[in-house]
């Protein structure tokens, strides 16, 4: 029988997805910036961060976008961008300065009505860093340049590897991290994120988990 995502050990599952996960998760050190912009999902890990990077000085404003969408509508009671702001506030991030936006549904929506937000709220960022889960970083700077070229941006995902940021069962996030890859392709395409340049190896890494997804 061949093997399956199932049958390898956390450092062969950890090898196998390595190289996507790398190249997904895209980070930067932080550089003091006009906004820590904050994209919703039901990772607390990540407003977590937010507050971190607030707490550490790197910015003095926040914006955090989300709707209660349909991975968020069973876990949460309220759009992604309150829990997220009641998270942030919770360690230590004053509520006064951080500006939600609680109607966009995906990534491209995130950035265009997140920057809306803060032009009505009076601030005209030219410099974010960019705080998501991790394996939909480097899609949210894609995005980023895509729609606002003039604003350097920077990723700061939560820290952590892998298997300590794994969401849901393995079979499912190998799967998701694939279609991520996917994503890059079709968005890059239709003109909403920056083209990315695929690595082999990442492509490469890709065809083996989906063999192995295969054979589940």
């Amino acid at each position: 029988m061949p093997p399956s995502i199932e049958s390898l050990d956390e450092a062969a599952f950890e090898a196998l997805l390595g190289p996507i996960w790398n190249f997904l998760g895209r980070t930067d050190d932080p550089v003091p910036s006009d906004v820590i912009f904050v994209f919703g999902s039901r990772d607390l890990g990540v407003p977590r961060r937010a507050a971190e990077l607030y707490a550490a000085g790197w910015s003095s404003r926040v914006l955090v976008s989300g709707r209660l969408g349909p991975m968020t509508a069973s876990v949460f009671e309220k759009p992604e961008a309150l829990v997220f702001k009641d998270e942030m506030t919770i360690h230590g991030v004053p509520a006064a300065v951080i500006t939600t936006e609680v109607d966009a549904g995906n990534t491209l929506e995130n950035v265009r009505f997140g920057m809306s937000a803060l032009r009505a709220a009076g601030e005209a960022p030219r410099s974010a860093l960019l705080v998501a889960k991790t394996f939909v970083m480097r899609r949210c700077l894609a995005t980023f340049a895509r729609q606002h070229p003039g604003v350097t941006a920077r990723g700061c995902p939560p820290a952590g590897s892998l298997t300590t940021q794994r969401d849901r069962p393995r079979a499912a996030f190998a799967a998701r991290l694939v279609g991520e890859l996917r994503r890059l392709d079709q968005y890059g395409a239709t003109g909403d994120i920056e083209s990315q340049q695929t690595p082999r190896a990442v492509r490469e890494a890709a065809c083996q988990v989906e063999a192995l997804l295969s054979a589940v």
